[in-house]
């Protein structure tokens, strides 16, 4: 393999989001496959901060055209983000997940799928024990109840209602496991995009562009088919939500397959039980997406292990489950934006180093 890409790797794993290596050199062929040399080259001397290609290109003693069509090409292939700048287009690197791969929804194979895997099994799932977490649980809003005050960053319609731009793509998750033939029954086409501008979708093609109420109606066939919606897990600036399921979704199952309490950040919300309620009749044991809960005569919930995402409260016959509160420590507010949150996870990996 190219030094190149190792290099590339190496950069990759400086970013807070993290590019664990693996001792297989599983990544540098997903890498490979996604950048050419050259490409793979000016990603190395990008960063997360928005850089001229005037700058990029000093810094490769290069032909500033020459970068600047590099560069273009990297953003049409999703691998690099671009905006407007002081002087023209900026260019800034974009992690690995939630990044780079999340826009390869279009151009995944088999082939790649399966690399994906065999990266994940074998190192990716350490992202999910770094704190602050990637993505945090949002509850189904119906489930809370109606005398607790609700902080706008816990209801989904919150950024839904905010935002003048909706979309929904198929799960890159749920499309992976599809093509390595381990596939689940759930929908693909409900992991929603939001945007403060308006029409922000209608020049991409791998976008379905919604009205928000269609936007709305997605989180509602979610909740139908017993989805958790999560998002980044910031308060300001959330720009996704997804609908995801244990079967697929590489973060919650750091937590199911692979044990990482850190691997989702959960809501201000557990699962509690009106015991003189309870039939018994198990189904919430089957709709709960993280096995906390049990029945014997009547269920209960392993408060520690549940996500308070509210799909068991939803699906219970007998109004017996609802979703309390939770107090004092027992709150991890979420970091209040992109910067704060790539602060504090550079603090918690020097921290595990």
């Amino acid at each position: 393999m190219q030094e190149v890409y190792k290099r590339l790797a190496q950069h990759l794993d400086r970013i807070p989001n993290g590019f664990p290596a693996t001792k297989s050199g599983v990544e540098l062929k997903i890498l490979a496959k996604l950048f050419t040399p050259e490409q793979a080259e000016v990603a190395c001397l990008m960063s997360l901060q928005a850089q001229s290609a005037k700058s990029i290109a000093e810094n490769r003693d290069q032909d500033e055209r020459a970068t600047f069509t590099i560069l273009k090409a990297m953003v049409k292939k999703g691998l690099i983000d671009a905006g407007r700048g002081k002087r023209g287009l900026a260019f800034k690197l974009i992690p690995f997940i939630v990044g780079f791969y999340e826009r390869q929804n279009a151009d995944i194979d088999e082939e790649f799928a399966r690399l994906i895997e065999d990266y994940y099994n074998e190192a990716l799932h350490k992202m999910m024990t770094v704190k602050p977490s990637v993505h945090r649980v949002i509850p189904i809003e119906k489930t809370i109840p109606l005398n607790v005050d609700v902080l706008p960053y816990e209801r989904a319609s919150y950024y839904i209602e905010k935002a003048k731009s909706w979309g929904v793509l198929p799960c890159i998750c749920r499309v992976q496991k599809r093509l390595i033939g381990e596939g689940c029954d759930h929908s693909e086409e409900n992991c929603l995009v939001i945007s403060s501008k308006a029409n922000a979708f209608k020049t991409t093609a791998a976008i379905k562009t919604l009205t928000k109420e269609e936007a709305l109606e997605v989180l509602a066939q979610a909740d139908k088919e017993g989805l958790v919606h999560s998002t980044n897990n910031v308060r300001e600036g959330v720009d996704y939500i997804c609908n995801c399921c244990t079967c697929s979704c590489g973060v919650l199952r750091g937590l199911t397959v692979y044990g990482s309490p850190k691997a989702v950040g959960r809501s201000h919300f557990y699962a509690a039980v009106e015991e003189d309620l309870c039939a018994g009749c198990g189904l919430c044991v089957d709709r709960c997406p993280v096995n906390a809960i049990e029945v014997d005569d009547i269920c209960s919930v392993e408060k520690n292990r549940c996500i308070g995402c509210g799909l068991c409260v939803t699906t219970c016959p007998e109004e017996a489950l609802r979703l309390q509160r939770k107090e004092g420590a027992e709150i991890e507010t979420p970091p209040l934006d992109e910067e704060e949150w790539r602060e504090q996870r550079i603090a918690s990996r020097a921290q595990e180093r």
